[in-house]
């Protein structure tokens, strides 16, 4: 149970006694990860935070592990959102008795304040394929089997709840804004395709940023080269979020196993040969965004870590490069191809020096895939069905 101790020290300033935030390992989990009809999470054993009320530091003390269900805990509503990030209270009830309310609320839950809450975690509400619980992480069809077509076939096998490796804390969270992310490996990934959280605005035309915001949400238009942004852009941006791009064999890791794009339907990603445009960003979305029980478009476009749209829609720049063998000069000299007052690349032709980008674009069809990859077009190209998925380090 969770145990308010006495207060720390008169000084509202500091806390002198240190929280328990030295851990090795995560405090909050997802219970029974491979059990997808189960939504509920684990506070750990032994975690301890501070909170200052207004007058005095109190810490709160969890004295034994706490199996709940984080819907029933929510602050308004009652049930949870497909493409909602939710957070993790620890809060000061009427009675200064410590209890868990969960929120979509990022500041602090209804009913509560600053004074009287602290975010201790939270986690994403989404699409998740179900996997091999071996450790291996292999998408398996309804009856277990791994790349299985027993029931329903693994490669339609996605079900909605709380994404297990959406889970963050305040050990176990990346070293940005934890929104719309999941963890592959020792790093986080963007779930979603960036679209613009503040609309983007470039300086002249040197392709810079004036002003704008990527995020990783559900059911938005990712934003492309339509925008006027090419990859020296997308960098900048990510910049400004404390993300990056990923590597090509980060982005095979986040994007395993999400099935091969069709050529006749969408059903793995937005890649029908007769698509025209980008679509917005998730499984089971609609026209204008919002999510449609057991329809909607692209319903099982979810990688084995549970990145959405990595098949598909818009190829995703990414932060590695090569050269095309093609070009005209075939002798090294300045290039005049960065942009107004950046400079000039030394290249050996001009088209020396291509960016990678991956995953497919919107009419694909079969081309698009879990390692598609081309190698063709340079980093100061602004192309329409060009977008990105960030990365950022863990915390």
């Amino acid at each position: 149970m969770l145990k308010l101790f006495k207060d720390l020290v008169d000084d509202a300033t500091v806390a002198t006694i240190p929280e328990s935030l030295g851990r090795q390992t995560p405090y909050l989990t997802k219970r029974d990860p491979f059990l997808y009809a189960a939504n509920r999470l684990v506070l750990a054993e032994g975690c301890s935070f501070n909170i200052f009320d207004g007058q005095a530091w109190r810490q709160i003390v969890n004295r034994a592990a706490i199996d709940f269900n984080p819907a029933s805990m929510l602050d308004t509503g009652g049930q949870f959102n497909v493409g909602w990030d939710y957070y993790v209270y620890i809060c000061l009830d009427s009675e200064g008795e410590p209890v868990i309310v969960v929120s979509a609320n990022s500041t602090f839950p209804f009913g509560y304040t600053a004074q009287n809450s602290r975010k201790i975690g939270g986690f994403h509400y989404g699409h998740i394929r179900h996997v091999s619980d071996d450790g291996l992480y292999i998408p398996v069809d309804s009856a277990g089997t791994k790349r299985g077509t027993f029931g329903t076939i693994w490669q339609q096998n996605v079900s909605v709840g709380i994404i297990p490796n959406s889970v963050w804390d305040l050990v176990n969270r990346p070293g940005c804004a934890p929104e719309g992310m999941v963890k592959v490996g020792k790093h986080w990934v963007d779930i979603y395709l960036s679209s613009a959280a503040e609309a983007i605005v470039l300086e002249g035309s040197g392709l810079s940023i004036a002003s704008g915001k990527l995020q990783s949400k559900y059911g938005q238009i990712p934003v492309t080269g339509t925008e006027g942004l090419n990859w020296y852009g997308f960098a900048e941006l990510a910049g400004l979020a404390g993300k990056r791009m990923l590597s090509y064999g980060e982005w095979i890791a986040a994007a395993r196993d999400n099935p091969q794009g069709e050529n006749g339907a969408d059903n793995f990603g937005w890649t029908k040969t007769t698509n025209t445009a980008r679509y917005r960003t998730g499984c089971n979305v609609d026209a204008n965004g919002g999510f449609i029980a057991g329809g909607g478009v692209k319903p099982f476009a979810v990688s084995a870590l549970n990145i959405v749209d990595a098949v598909g829609n818009v190829f995703e720049w990414l932060d590695e490069f090569t050269y095309r063998p093609d070009g005209t000069g075939n002798t090294w000299a300045y290039h005049d191809v960065l942009g107004a007052g950046k400079g000039q690349a030394y290249l050996y032709h001009n088209q020396g020096l291509v960016a990678l980008r991956a995953g497919g674009r919107w009419h694909s069809g079969v081309h698009a895939g879990c390692r598609c990859v081309l190698a063709i077009d340079f980093p100061w190209n602004v192309i329409t069905h060009d977008g990105v998925r960030l990365a950022c380090d863990a915390a």
